[in-house]
Formats: C-alpha cells, sequence, structure tokens
C-alpha cells in the first residue's frame, strides 16, 4: 500500500475522462482505494477532501485543474 499525495489525488480526478466532477470522482476513487489500500468510499471521501480544499485556492493556483467538467 502506498501513501499519497493531495496532488497526485488530484492528477488522478484530472486524468479521468470528462464528465461530471461526480463521475470523475467515480472514476478516480477505486484507483486511488487499489493504490493506498483504502475503501472505495473512503477513497471518494478523501477526494473529496482534496478537491474542496483544491477549490478554495486561488483560481489558477492548480494549472489544468477545475472543478467543472467543461472548463
Amino acid at each position: 500500500m502506498v501513501k499519497m499525495t493531495k496532488d497526485e489525488m488530484i492528477e488522478w480526478f484530472k486524468s479521468a475522462p470528462k464528465g461530471s466532477r461526480h463521475q470523475r470522482m467515480l472514476w478516480a476513487a477505486p484507483k486511488i482505494a487499489r493504490l493506498t489500500g483504502a475503501t472505495e468510499g473512503g477513497a471518494y471521501q478523501m477526494l473529496l477532501g482534496v478537491l474542496i480544499e483544491a477549490e478554495r485556492l486561488p483560481r489558477g493556483s492548480i494549472p489544468g485543474f477545475s472543478m467543472t467538467a467543461d472548463e
């Protein structure tokens, strides 16, 4: 099992196929869970927390990161 940084979780989210935030999280959570040993639900909750935290940063702080599917 591997520890994953917040940036790595965001990268998994960004690499998900285009869709709603929820769809992208559902795509990324099992992959994060497999790598970290967390449950899929636990990985989803961790990812949600990381995304909420990232959303509070000044716009443009994370290049290529967007909370919406169409940006």
